[in-house]
């Protein structure tokens, strides 16, 4: 297995630069500051956008939001963040993306692996939570593959296409955590 390499920016009154090196298998996730016009290509992609369970915004005010690129031999192919940071509950939502051309490969996997440990050892967080559109089994599959439990659905809360798609909200608790 390679390594994830996260290159740290943090946007505070100063900005501190700081590298992390995170053992992966065979990419890399970088820290970015928004805007990243990677990201925003990917982003142009509308099956990437239908799949993502949340409105993309970046609110400027850190640390609320920890974003990083997924690099494969350099190249920007998707994004993990970490969000909706609550320090004093310790929890927050986990959310990645995938270029399309890259889908299938392992990628998404290894990137959720790498932000949960991220968000469990490094941010000494108690509770990881994610969300995906019902019928996202690619998805549902890297979740339940790194220990998230099913804990709810929100009927028809995502309009796509012409039509309302549930949301089905996942969590993960430290303790449960396996990494």
């Amino acid at each position: 297995p390679g390594k994830i390499y996260l290159t740290n920016f943090i946007h505070q009154v100063l900005t501190i630069q700081e590298t992390m090196i995170i053992p992966c298998e065979s990419i890399a996730l970088v820290r970015h500051a928004m805007p990243d016009s990677d990201i925003h290509e990917i982003l142009n992609d509308p099956q990437i956008l239908e799949n993502l369970a949340e409105s993309k915004s970046y609110p400027g005010p850190m640390p609320a939001e920890i974003c990083f690129r997924i690099t494969k031999d350099g190249e920007t192919i998707g994004q993990a963040c970490v969000k909706n940071i609550k320090w004093i509950n310790r929890k927050a939502e986990v959310g990645l993306f995938v270029r399309r051309d890259m889908q299938g490969k392992g990628y998404g996997s290894s990137a959720l692996k790498a932000i949960v440990r991220y968000g469990f050892r490094r941010l000494n967080l108690y509770r990881l939570e994610a969300e995906l559109i019902d019928g996202n089994e690619a998805s549902r599959k890297i979740l339940l593959k790194e220990g998230f439990r099913e804990e709810g659905r929100l009927r028809e809360a995502k309009f796509i296409n012409g039509r309302y798609r549930d949301l089905i909200r996942f969590g993960l608790l430290e303790k449960e955590y396996a990494g």
